[in-house]
């Protein structure tokens, strides 16, 4: 396995009881050869996605076995580009965190 960033990020979700959804999407890319996996948190109160973390071939960041977010971007992440790339499992977890914690 060469990516190992989106099951950190998933273990940390897990631990700290924030739900989200899972999907092992590597079987769409298994005649290349290739991994990808895919992890969407609900928001909070409306059930709305509030961020879709994304990690495999094609992704931004995935040589380096960095994770690709939609949702969740600083504002002026979000004035370049819809999604940002080359964040580690800490990262993203920080910024999860800090929305379930309403801050």
């Amino acid at each position: 396995m060469k990516y190992t960033e989106i099951f950190k990020l998933k273990d940390m979700l897990e631990k700290e009881g924030i739900s989200f959804e899972w999907k092992d999407e590597s079987y769409l890319f298994s005649t290349i050869g290739e991994e990808k996996y895919h992890i969407c948190v609900p928001g909070f109160d409306l059930g709305a996605r509030i961020v879709s973390i994304i990690q495999g071939w094609g992704t931004y960041g995935a040589e380096e076995d960095k994770l690709e977010i939609m949702g969740l971007l600083t504002n002026e992440e979000a004035e370049h580009d819809s999604v940002v790339g080359g964040l580690t499992a800490q990262d993203v977890f920080s910024r999860i965190k800090a929305a379930w914690d309403g801050e």
